[in-house]
């Protein structure tokens, strides 16, 4: 039986990937202490960004991203309240809302990129496409005027600056925003018992192909409980700083053989991109947010352009309903995976001369 390579600072690889996510605990540490909104999180990523920019970080392998998702989910699912189910009949208009700005983002992104030089029109049509990365990726592959690795810059800077920076934009907009979940604490049996569950339920989803199944999993279990009493409080603090570290660290390790060469040259069409993006993704969560009477804080976390797991526990960070941000993240998901072929061969189909 062969030993496992060494990472590159030496260690084994289950050594390696607890130094990162160390490195991503003292990052996210020292950006909480200066009272940065969702610091935890945000600090985190940006660490495991920078471990991954020195090449000393460790991609993390299933275990540890199960242990981020289930630990996410019951933290976020102690948030539930009957004030927050008894919202959800306003999901349908706003996520109608959601994929309107979902295709006018993808198309505005897209005729910006193609214009730029080296960009193909495939590549800048997967690289507009805001949010399902993995499938993404997967169909992007089977194109072979599409360049991946172009692709990957915008869709990795667009999660990054997203989780760095709106945070910072909800708290300049005045926007009301809560704390972590108070209350009684939840005895360590009942949390083993719903993370038993919640990893159960979510491993089934996983297998059933659901997009981020091990933390809907976890949700649905944690949520119900609480929902109904079962559980008497919520986690104590630590489980949601390490489901954050967790969930920073996995974002931040997609930097590892980041192509910084490449990102040098794409990165003014992809911040120009991001800037659009997120420019319409405001502008519908303003309009939503005035339709359905929602906090502007809610309707911008759950219409930015960002990964269904990060944004979800952004909005627990944040004392955001994580269910709407959540719902709306899952809504765009499947939105982007049913329609994805035929809005490429829109896309692609030549354009008729005037």
């Amino acid at each position: 039986m062969t030993r496992p390579d060494p990472s590159r600072l030496g260690l084994p690889p289950l050594l390696a990937q607890c130094v990162t996510i160390a490195g991503a605990a003292l990052a996210g540490a020292a950006v909480a202490a200066i009272g940065v909104p969702a610091g935890w999180l945000s600090g985190a990523m940006i660490g495991t960004a920078a471990l991954a920019a020195m090449r000393i970080a460790e991609p993390l392998t299933t275990p540890f991203r199960w242990a981020a998702m289930v630990s996410s989910g019951v933290a976020i699912g102690a948030a539930v309240t009957p004030q927050m189910l008894q919202k959800i009949a306003a999901y349908p208009v706003s996520i109608a809302i959601m994929a309107v700005s979902v295709a006018l983002s993808t198309y505005a992104c897209a005729t910006i990129l193609a214009r730029a030089p080296g960009w193909s029109r495939s590549t800048a049509f997967f690289a507009s496409v805001p949010g399902a990365l993995s499938y993404v990726f997967a169909v992007a592959a089977t194109d072979e005027k599409a360049d991946v690795s172009r692709i990957a810059v915008v869709q990795v800077l667009r999660v990054f600056l997203l989780m760095g920076f709106v945070p910072l934009i909800v708290a300049e907009s005045g926007a009301a925003v809560g704390g972590a979940p108070s209350g009684p604490i939840d005895p360590l049996t009942t949390l083993a018992v719903l993370a038993a569950l919640g990893c159960a339920v979510g491993f089934a989803m996983e297998k059933a192909n659901v997009a981020g199944g091990m933390l809907f999993g976890a949700m649905l279990i944690s949520g119900g409980a609480h929902a109904l009493s079962i559980a008497p409080g919520n986690p104590p603090p630590v489980v949601a700083i390490i489901a954050q570290v967790l969930i920073g660290a996995w974002v931040g390790v997609r930097f590892i053989g980041f192509d910084w060469s490449l990102f040098a040259h794409s990165a003014p069409a992809a911040l120009g991109s991001f800037l659009v993006a997120v420019g319409i993704a405001g502008l519908f969560a303003v309009a939503a947010g005035l339709l359905l009477s929602l906090p502007f804080a809610q309707t911008l976390l759950a219409f930015s352009p960002g990964g269904l797991e990060a944004m979800t526990l952004l909005a627990f960070a944040m004392g955001i309903d994580p269910l709407y941000v959540g719902a709306h993240h899952l809504a765009r998901f499947l939105l982007i995976s049913f329609t994805l072929p035929l809005a490429l061969k829109l896309w692609m189909r030549p354009s008729k001369p005037l």
